[in-house]
């Protein structure tokens, strides 16, 4: 007789598990996360030593907060909630605002002519304002919805949804050239 498979356990009962002291919990948690969180991180300041340092508060943050977590939604939604205060935090200490959208693509980079299309879809992207960069990720890599958007960013759907209409708007401007 086969043995029945064994259900995953859900993250926010391994959060909770992790809060009552069980460290293992934390280990699976962190498994299943570290990578799409250091993409986030990554894709959101395009710095290496920049995202390893919010990497580490981020999971500093987690630590901090698991005795007093509530299971009030998805943990993963709060995880990258967690992850998007860090990116804020980080660009209001240590970056100027962001200048608005740049049209003149092709003058920021000379090489942009002999870009693969991966290459142009990546430049793209790295025009985008920060918010609208930032949910174009949530929404394409890690698969949230609007409204989980919403949330991760303390923004109404409403605004998630303009932000991720513009996103595809500019980079369909910029992108538009591509054959």
């Amino acid at each position: 007789m086969p043995k029945a498979e064994k259900k995953p356990v859900d993250d926010d009962a391994l959060y909770r598990a992790y809060g009552a002291g069980k460290k293992s919990a934390f280990d699976v948690l962190y498994q299943r996360y570290k990578q799409p969180i250091y993409n986030y991180l990554y894709r959101s300041c395009s710095d290496s030593q920049d995202a390893d340092e919010l990497f580490q508060q981020v999971w500093l943050r987690v630590v901090a907060a698991a005795a007093n977590y509530r299971s009030h939604g998805r943990f993963r939604s709060w995880l990258f909630t967690v992850a998007h205060n860090c990116i804020v935090d980080f660009y209001r200490k240590y970056r100027p605002p962001e200048s608005e959208f740049v049209d003149d693509h092709h003058s920021e980079n000379p090489d942009y002519e002999s870009m693969d299309v991966a290459g142009k879809l990546g430049f793209a992207i790295s025009q985008l304002p920060a918010d609208q960069r930032q949910a174009f990720y949530l929404r394409q890599e890690s698969g949230f919805s609007v409204r989980e958007i919403a949330v991760i960013q303390g923004i109404e759907s409403e605004a998630a949804k303009s932000r991720l209409r513009y996103a595809y708007e500019k980079l369909r401007l910029l992108l538009g050239e591509i054959k």
